[in-house]
């Protein structure tokens, strides 16, 4: 499978299919597709599946675009201005991505939800479910803002927002660490929780996140009032 980025702040995904080839995405995430492409709509794991992803956030339904024939293309883009981070998990492993970021992947990546039963990890903000990929394929992750990544080494800790996490190494440890200092929690505007994400293993971050860009543009949005 071929595939191209176009762009910078806006990044959209081309991917090029030969015959037999299958790339499946979120809903809501595709741009264009060449008039021979078979596209399907499907729950994948049955009305389980649809629950999980349901309870995870992410689209209940996922896209599957099947080549019948050579010299077909499909184009994605991202929700929000950011960038499309290509992954061989060949070379990583499984993946835990955080609920929207996971954008499209190969057919034979395994793709699913990922339980976490820490009850801190929903006080720090990402819920308690994520996605993963899993497998010896492609997937593509959408990271908001720039690409920030880490390589952790064994033991070695790095304290995070929750909002700014896209994805890491299943390899790392994730835990819930309250933030220091009652000032700080109640006037630091960074909320309660920070996670503490320790080594070996890679972390891709986020360097934009929806609620501050919601708390940006919220002063420019028409109240109706004149």
């Amino acid at each position: 499978m071929e595939y191209q980025i176009h762009g910078t702040t806006m990044q959209t995904l081309e991917i090029k299919l030969v015959r037999g080839e299958t790339v499946f995405s979120e809903t809501g995430c595709l741009v264009s597709m060449t008039p021979g492409t078979n596209m399907e709509t499907r729950a994948p794991g049955g009305f389980g599946g649809m629950l999980r992803r349901a309870f995870s956030g992410n689209s209940i339904m996922l896209n599957y675009f099947h080549a019948p024939h050579d010299a077909e293309s499909v184009l994605f883009t991202t929700r929000m201005p950011g960038h499309i981070l290509p992954l061989p998990l060949q070379n990583y492993g499984r993946i835990i991505v955080q609920r929207h970021a996971f954008l499209c992947a190969e057919a034979d990546v395994e793709f699913g939800v990922e339980a976490t039963l820490n009850i801190g990890r929903f006080l720090g903000g990402n819920g308690l479910i994520f996605t993963y990929m899993d497998g010896h394929g492609l997937g593509f992750v959408s990271i908001d803002g720039e690409i920030l990544h880490w390589d952790l080494a064994r033991g070695e800790s790095l304290l995070v927002h929750p909002g700014h996490i896209a994805a890491f190494s299943a390899s790392l440890d994730y835990r819930v660490q309250r933030m220091q200092g009652v000032t700080n929690m109640l006037f630091g505007g960074d909320g309660l929780y920070m996670i503490r994400l320790t080594g070996p293993g890679r972390l891709w971050l986020h360097s934009l996140t929806m609620h501050n860009m919601a708390h940006i543009m919220q002063e420019y949005l028409h109240d109706g009032r004149e």
